[in-house]
């Protein structure tokens, strides 16, 4: 199917367009053959529009319709899928590649004016009403979405398509015609105050519509109204037909189209001039609009045949003045707007647009030709003309910020994320399908549960749609019932808690991600770009100026000079707005706070607050939420649970952010540097190490398991692939047994010259859980002591050497994990000989730290008194940093005890460590802050890092010489002790295993010598009774010769 429609632009002059539309009609390819009309099902044709400027690139930086058009659903049989590219993007050329200068010139010209007067309008809206000749049929249901121009493109189709109708497929030729036709209405003037050329307008303006309508019903086909209008902040800057629409009305925001769902988002902070908003409706009580009326009014012209005008004879008592779209007051505008008109008349042009039911049976189809009002009106499906579902919605940010298009940080979300969400929601309401995986793949994973469950609302307003537009049909069952999805009662319940978390997550940062400001330096836009746009605000382009009555005035004075966009009072803001401006005291859009367009003000005043605003729909959901002015007696009666509701939320995320702690603010480049790592497969370790690597740093990580574990193999391999970082390796080292750390440090010590090595990072911890029992190595000394604090210590004495040869001119640095819980330790003092005494898990995890600590600080000391070859001091610093209580696996075994009911517990009442305990990428931001910061470089060792931040150590033991010289020598020798027995048993274990391997030998040898001489004998016994034989043979044969 096609992806979209490379046009050819054309110039605002009718006499280019044939040739211009005959490029495509050259091109366009044959039509697949349709099914059997009565086999048939109705299919979607589902279109999408680009904005100007916009292409694919891939990434979170494509636009809103990108996104939507990537989780259309491609395995089914019954959508057709279309996308064009925003205008200015491409121009129709005899080649696909330009090479030459001149012809690259020709083409960023071409695109340049493209972009700035839509100067190929023309073909984008020939493209998608192709693409409709092509595929649609009758009962087909269309949905189109669209975004800036392409969201006008969209609505000036579908309004199109009221007007002119659908040419068969095959009459390509006549597509310039009906383009001309309409182009012609759409461009024509109105207002105008002389008699005369008023008269001579409505003249024009009677002939024009008389060929319209004779033109739909000699060649249109009947086409029913589109499903789903989906919009991303419509810009009207085509200056064709931007200066006749706003001469023709006070009221030009209409809904101009007779779609039965209508989704409108609107950017609140948008501010250049030629990016008005192309609104809907505006009052409230347009906001759903019968369309009952319009098929009596439809009755009436069809009285006469298939005309749209109405007869005086008929209803001589409402003459009134054609408007644009020939509807009556009654559908065109609220009751006061209709008092506001001087000279109430009746309106003569109505659209008209033949009717298909959708699923009849073919012999009851409807037909242009030859058919009487009541004919076509007994096949009408009134389900058709039921309501109309119209909702403009308001989000923040400027225009990139609610169509998408903007860069993002790597795991950040734009802001345009919301109003993504929210029409895609809206639309499967209406009953399109998409591909559930890149639904989820694009973070709207939450409308997997609304796409099960979109069919209750919630909201108490009535759908358009009933729960078969929301319900799966079995495939390849045509006309089957609706089967509903599976309820999320079946689905695992910790998977769906972690998809809505996750989903939450992603919501949560597209609320507060940052808001583009094209007219000011830095805020998204190259200072050219920037420049650019700021000299238009100084030019008097003409734009729409709401007034004090509710009617609008186009205007060129006073200059635009950035001013905000007009925004009406009943206007309907998103829930994601309000929460941004309760959580950003900067964000004060004075537009939408103040009230009647902000009349300038950009940012409201303090006193003004953050308005007065009422919930209406959906409270409480992330998506639908939706919120309109209130008055002061809401407020006066909710004050004080707004004022809670507000403490708490700010206590809330004050806590959080408290407890988040600090953002390490150093950035290094660690190209080419060496950096050794002890735990860096899990937990905060794990964060460290994809923070070092992104930085280009060569990584060894020591892991207890062998290189080629599945899991580190994998592991190593996302580091790589995440950070681009191929410098990455493991080494085996058992932090548990002192034989493999001097297996593994000897070997990387004994190597001439000396391997570089420019940081040790030691992450590696082990913690026993509350209640837990007491463990013991292999080697018989206790866990934690040996893997928190010995390990560390026999790593660092035999890597002294390498530490020492390493230049004077770098940056050498041994990182040191630590933690608070050394301040409630016992007592070093007392030697090695208490460590056994009063264990508990608590106590020895926290000995464990605090000689961690004094090692350390004597571990400086030792270097420091090193006397280098070249006489120069000592370039190796340690230092230790404390990334705080974080939510790391040991934490978490730590809270749970360690049991599967603790676990439960632990996952029920998420929210608290939540709230109360880091992220590991948030604990790991001071030990990053202690291996990076320039300011660690100078000065002595030893220094003490939390919350990137360097402080004092809580107890003065840590720097007491007696306790770790103590601590050091019994270290030694216990080290000395330990490997001394295990080197025993390791011989005596080699010995046992040559004697068990020499006595094998000497066995399979001794069955060997037996097997021979067993076959020996076995030879001589078949000799023996061959002998035999051949004798008993020879005396039977001298027997015969007697």
């Amino acid at each position: 199917m096609p992806a979209g429609c490379m046009l050819d632009p054309s110039s605002a002059e009718h006499s280019k367009s044939r040739s211009s539309l005959d490029y495509i009609t050259a091109n366009i390819m044959e039509r697949p053959a349709s099914p059997t009309p009565r086999d048939r099902y109705p299919r979607k044709l589902i279109l999408c529009f680009d904005g100007t400027g916009n292409k694919f690139h891939g990434d979170e930086s494509d636009s809103n319709i990108l996104k939507i058009f990537r989780m259309l659903d491609r395995t089914a049989d019954d959508q057709y899928h279309y996308y064009q590219p925003g205008i200015g993007t491409y121009v129709v050329s005899s080649s696909i590649s330009h090479t030459t200068v001149k012809a690259r010139i020709q083409s960023w010209y071409r695109k340049a004016k493209d972009s700035a007067v839509g100067s190929s309008f023309d073909q984008h809206v020939v493209g998608g009403y192709r693409f409709l000749m092509r595929f649609y049929n009758p009962g087909d249901e269309i949905y189109m979405f669209g975004f800036s121009r392409g969201a006008y493109i969209a609505r000036f189709l579908a309004e199109m398509l009221d007007y002119i109708g659908l040419l068969s497929h095959g009459n390509e030729e006549m597509v310039s015609f009906a383009w001309k036709a309409f182009a012609n209405w759409q461009s024509r003037g109105g207002g105008d105050k002389d008699e005369k050329l008023a008269e001579k307008e409505e003249k024009k303006k009677h002939e024009m519509y008389h060929f319209m309508k004779g033109f739909r019903e000699t060649f249109s086909r009947p086409v029913g109204r589109i499903r789903f209008l989906g919009l991303f902040d419509t810009v009207n800057s085509v200056p064709r037909f931007e200066t006749a629409w706003m001469q023709r009305s006070k009221f030009p925001y209409t809904a101009r189209s007779s779609a039965r769902v209508i989704r409108h988002a609107v950017s609140i902070d948008e501010r250049r001039a030629k990016f008005r908003q192309d609104l809907m409706y505006q009052q409230s009580n347009r906001r759903r609009r019968n369309l009952y009326g319009h098929w009596r009014d439809l009755e009436q012209m069809l009285g006469r045949g298939h005309g749209g005008e109405y007869s005086e004879e008929t209803d001589g008592s409402e003459r009134t003045d054609p408007d644009e779209r020939g509807r009556r007051p009654s559908q065109q505008a609220a009751p006061e707007d209709r008092r506001s008109s001087a000279n109430p008349q009746t309106r003569k042009y109505m659209p008209y647009r033949a009717r298909s039911k959708s699923g009849a049976r073919p012999d009851r189809r409807l037909s242009l030709a030859g058919c009487n009002a009541s004919e076509q009106l007994s096949t009408v499906d009134y389900e058709e003309g039921g309501e109309q579902d119209i909702d403009e919605v308001w989000f923040a940010g400027g225009h990139g910020d609610v169509g998408g298009g903007w860069q993002t940080e790597a795991s950040g979300k734009n802001a345009s994320h919301v109003p993504l969400v929210w029409m895609v929601r809206e639309a499967m309401r209406a009953g399109l399908k998409f591909d559930l995986e890149k639904v989820q793949e694009l973070d709207c994973f939450d409308l997997y549960n609304e796409y099960g469950s979109a069919g209750g609302c919630g909201d108490g307003r009535k759908r358009q749609q009933r729960g078969p537009d929301i319900l799966l049909n079995q495939e390849g069952e045509e006309g089957g019932e609706p089967v509903a999805p599976p309820s999320p009662d079946t689905l695992a319940g910790d998977e769906e808690q972690d998809v809505k978390k996750v989903f939450l997550d992603m919501m949560h940062k597209a609320h507060v991600a940052r808001i583009h400001d094209s007219l000011v330096y830095g805020g998204g836009l190259s200072a050219i770009a920037v420049t650019a746009w700021n000299v238009m605000e100084w030019m008097p382009f003409r734009r729409m100026d709401l007034q004090g009555d509710g009617t609008w005035k186009p205007i060129n004075w006073p200059l635009p000079r950035g001013e905000v966009r007009d925004i009406p009072n009943d206007v309907r803001v998103h829930g994601s707005v309000i929460r941004r401006m309760q959580m950003d005291a900067a964000y004060r859009p004075g537009n939408l706070i103040v009230g009647g367009g902000g009349r300038g003000i950009r940012v409201a005043p303090e006193e003004y607050g953050i308005g007065e605003w009422v919930c209406v729909q959906e409270a409480g959901d992330p998506i639908g939420e939706i919120w309109v002015r209130g008055g002061e007696p809401v407020v006066h009666d909710n004050a004080w649970s707004i004022v809670y509701a507000v403490a708490a939320t700010a206590f809330l995320v004050l806590l959080k952010l408290y407890a988040s702690g600090r953002t390490n603010p150093s950035e290094r480049n660690l190209h080419g540097r060496v950096v050794m790592i002890t735990g860096g497969t899990s937990g905060i370790g794990a964060e460290v190490a994809y923070e070092l690597a992104a930085r280009g740093a060569q990584l060894v990580f020591l892991t207890q398991v062998p290189g080629y574990d599945p899991f580190l193999v994998d592991f190593i391999q996302d580091i790589r692939d995440r950070t681009g970082n191929n410098l990455i390796y493991a080494e085996q080292v058992d932090l548990s047994s002192l034989y493999s750390i001097r297996k593994f440090a000897t070997k990387w010590v004994d190597n001439a010259p000396p391997r570089r090595l420019d940081m040790i990072v030691l992450c590696a911890s082990t913690l026993t859980p509350p209640g837990g029992e007491r463990k013991v190595t292999e080697e018989g000394i206790e866990e934690m002591w040996m893997v928190n604090y010995l390990a560390n210590f026999h790593l660092l004495g035999i890597l002294s050497p390498a530490l020492k040869a390493q230049p004077f001119d770098r940056d050498v640095r041994v990182v040191i994990a630590t933690c608070s819980s050394y301040i409630g330790s016992p007592s070093l003092k007392d030697g090695l000989g208490n460590v056994e005494k009063g264990w508990s898990p608590g106590s020895a995890y926290a000995r464990s730290k605090l000689a961690l600590n004094v090692f350390g600080q004597y571990f400086q000391k030792h270097l420091d008194s090193y006397k280098r070859p070249d006489e120069l001091p000592m370039n190796t610093r340690v230092v230790f940093a404390d990334p705080g209580l974080s939510r790391t696996p040991g934490t978490r075994r730590w809270l749970t005890r360690g049991s599967l009911f603790g676990l439960a517990l632990y996952a029920c009442f998420y929210a608290i460590p939540w709230f109360l305990l880091k992220s590991p990428s948030k604990g790991a931001q001071s030990i990053l802050y202690a291996a990076m910061d320039g300011n660690l470089a100078r000065g002595g060792g030893g220094k003490l890092i939390k919350e990137c931040m360097e402080v004092d150590f809580a107890r003065s033991e840590v720097k007491d010489d007696e306790v770790a010289k103590k601590l050091w020598e019994e270290s030694d020798a216990l080290i000395e002790k330990t490997e001394k027995a295990a080197a025993k048993k390791r011989a005596q274990k080699k010995a046992n295993e040559d004697k068990l391997a020499e006595e094998k030998e000497q066995k399979e040898k001794a069955e060997e010598v037996e097997s021979l001489v067993a076959a020996i004998k076995k030879g001589k016994e078949r000799e023996k009774e061959k002998e035999k034989q051949q004798k008993q043979g020879g005396n039977k044969g001298s027997k015969k010769g007697k």
